[in-house]
C-alpha cells in the first residue's frame, strides 16, 4: 500500500480571545494526515498571541513549529494595538524570545509558499497577513490553495473577521483562485455544550485541563455559549464530508454604515444557472454528527 504524505498546512490565526483557535489548533496537532510547517498570529498584540501559540504547541511536544507575531493592525484602521488577548493570563511562562519577529506575517507566508508549493492555508482570524502577501507577490499566492473562517454567505450582516480588515480580505476574496469559505451561518452551529465540555476534559488529563482552564476565562470574561467556529477548517481538511460546499463568486463591501465588511455576490443574479469559472467554493451546510464525531476523536 503506497503512504500517503501528510496534507501541509499553514495556519493564521488570532489564538488567545476565543476558544476555537486553540481546539483547531489541537486538532490539527493531533491528526497525522496533516504537517503544520508554520503558525502566523494576527490581530492587535500578535506576540503576546504568538506566547500562546508556542505554549500550547508545547503542551503536544511540538517545540518545532515556527511561530511568526504577524501585522497586529488592519491595513487601513488602526484600532488599539496595546489590548491583551483575552486568555493571556493562562500563559505559564515568558517565550517572547522564540517568537519569529525579524519578519513580519505576509513574507513568513511568501516564505512558506516557497518552500512548500503544495502548502494550503487555514486562515482562521481576520486576513491582514494574507491580504499583504497576495499584494506583494499575487503571482505566487493565487495558485495557493486557502480554506477560511469568515462571512455571511446568505445575508448582508458584517462578521467579526471580514469586519477586522475587510480591504485584505477583498483581496484574498477577489485574487485566490482556489478559495474555500466557512461563513457563521454555518459555523454558528459549530456548539459544544458545556455538560460534553465538561465530560471531555478529565483531570487526569494535564493537557485538556490546560485547554479548560481557557475555557473557563472564557466564559468568565464574555459569558458566550462555546462554539467552534475555526475547527471546521481543520474537521473539513481530515473529512470533506463533514461540510457541504456550492460553487460561486463573492467579494467583500468596502464602504456603508451597516455593510462595511459584509459579503456581496458577484455572480449574475438573474441567471437561472451562472456559470462561476472561479474555483470559490463557501459552505453551505454541515454535517453535526461528522463534525461531533471528528472532535470527540481528536481533540478531547
Amino acid at each position: 500500500m503506497t503512504k500517503v504524505s501528510p496534507k501541509k498546512i499553514l495556519i493564521d490565526t488570532d489564538l488567545g480571545d476565543d476558544i476555537d483557535d486553540s481546539a483547531a489548533l489541537i486538532m490539527a496537532l493531533n491528526s497525522p494526515e496533516l504537517e503544520i510547517v508554520g503558525i502566523i498570529t494576527v490581530y492587535l498584540d500578535t506576540v503576546k498571541r504568538a506566547e500562546m501559540v508556542l505554549e500550547l504547541c508545547s503542551k503536544y511536544g511540538r517545540n518545532d513549529i515556527p511561530v511568526c507575531a504577524g501585522f497586529g493592525r488592519p491595513i487601513i484602521e488602526r484600532p488599539d494595538s496595546g489590548a491583551f488577548p483575552l486568555q493571556y493570563e493562562i500563559l505559564e511562562e515568558d517565550r517572547k524570545d522564540k517568537v519569529i519577529t525579524e519578519t513580519d506575517g505576509a513574507d513568513f507566508i511568501i516564505q512558506k509558499v516557497k518552500e512548500y508549493p503544495d502548502l494550503t492555508i487555514v486562515e482562521m482570524g481576520c486576513m491582514t497577513n494574507l491580504g499583504i502577501a497576495f499584494y506583494r507577490e499575487p503571482d505566487l499566492m493565487k495558485d495557493i490553495p486557502v480554506v477560511a473562517m469568515g462571512g455571511v454567505f446568505s445575508g448582508s450582516f458584517p462578521e467579526w473577521n471580514l469586519k477586522c480588515d475587510p480591504e485584505a480580505a477583498r483581496m484574498v476574496m477577489d485574487y485566490a483562485e482556489h478559495l474555500k469559505m466557512f461563513g457563521l451561518e454555518v459555523t454558528k452551529h459549530c456548539l459544544i455544550p458545556d455538560a460534553l465540555a465538561e465530560i471531555l476534559c478529565p483531570e487526569i488529563n494535564e493537557r485538556m485541563q490546560y485547554y479548560k482552564t481557557g475555557l473557563q476565562i472564557f466564559r468568565k470574561k464574555m459569558g458566550y455559549v462555546y462554539t467552534f467556529h475555526d475547527v471546521l477548517l481543520i474537521a473539513y481538511l481530515l473529512d470533506p464530508t463533514v461540510a457541504e460546499m456550492e460553487q460561486s463568486d463573492f467579494t467583500v463591501e468596502l464602504c456603508g454604515y451597516h455593510t462595511r465588511g459584509a459579503i456581496v455576490l458577484k455572480t449574475n443574479a438573474y441567471d437561472l444557472n451562472a456559470d462561476v469559472e472561479k474555483d470559490f467554493y463557501y459552505a453551505k451546510s454541515m454535517d453535526e454528527q461528522r463534525f461531533r464525531k471528528l472532535i470527540e476523536e481528536r481533540i478531547f
